[in-house]
């Protein structure tokens, strides 16, 4: 039988304790509820947890971790944890607030009213290689030259063809992803570019935006998108909590 801890969701600010439901994690065979522990005016948001002490990303354990956190951030700032954090009682999150109060008061007041929302970018294309052949002479040349001759190309040769295209599409990136973070500037507080997760992403972007200013970011989309060429496939999600510019970890923070 595993122990009973506490599964810390995020971070808030609360004078006074809060409830906000069975909501949480699975414990005893319904979901846990989900409160504070306080130390003065900052509060971890913990829920009771009988699981192993490793949380495994999985679709059960990464819901309601999720479902925690958007439910609270419908009307209080909240400083998200990364998922899978797991304290021994109450009393070892008390000591971990405690030590780390200006941290984390810090931190809470650098997101304050302020919430994520994800760009992401693609070519929308058949072939991603055939597509910037077509945009690049150089590129389109060298294609030709190659597996024109009466012979297949050398291995290096080959290797050669795919550097070529990989550094058109990575200056490509770049060219579009500071057209798009510059174009955004009015709407934004801070910016983090992610790395693409395969080659037809474009730019994979996430931007700090006030609560009040999701509407004129939502609008700022399709304006932005509506100057790209049809090979460009906009697609915006959110308001989420601020992952992408937290980097509070509760675990570090105590050790």
């Amino acid at each position: 039988m595993h122990k009973l801890g506490r599964y810390v969701y995020g971070l808030i600010r609360a004078a006074e304790p809060k409830d906000f439901g069975c909501i949480g994690f699975d414990c005893g065979g319904k979901p846990g509820r989900v409160y504070t522990v306080r130390v003065n005016s900052v509060a971890a948001v913990v829920s009771d947890y009988a699981g192993p002490d490793k949380v495994l990303p999985l679709p059960e354990n990464l819901d309601p971790h999720h479902r925690v956190i958007r439910e609270i951030m419908k009307t209080l700032t909240i400083v998200p944890m990364t998922f899978g954090h797991v304290a021994k009682n109450e009393e070892e999150v008390e000591r971990t607030l405690r030590r780390n109060r200006d941290t984390i008061r810090a931190e809470l007041d650098r997101v304050d009213g302020k919430v994520e929302m994800a760009l992401k970018v693609k070519w929308d294309v058949d072939n991603i290689f055939e597509h910037f052949v077509g945009l690049d002479p150089h590129l389109a040349a060298f294609r030709d030259e190659l597996f024109g001759r009466s012979h297949a190309p050398a291995q290096a040769e080959k290797i050669e063809l795919g550097r070529m295209f990989e550094q058109r599409l990575a200056d490509e990136r770049d060219v579009q992803t500071e057209r798009v973070v510059e174009a955004f500037r009015p709407y934004y507080g801070e910016v983090k570019v992610n790395p693409p997760k395969n080659e037809t992403t474009a730019m994979d972007l996430a931007f700090l935006v006030q609560r009040d200013g999701v509407k004129s970011f939502e609008e700022c989309v399709y304006q932005v998108a509506g100057t790209f060429p049809a090979q460009y496939l906009f697609d915006f999600s959110g308001p989420w909590a601020p992952f992408n510019f937290v980097a509070l970890d509760l675990h570090v923070a105590a050790a």
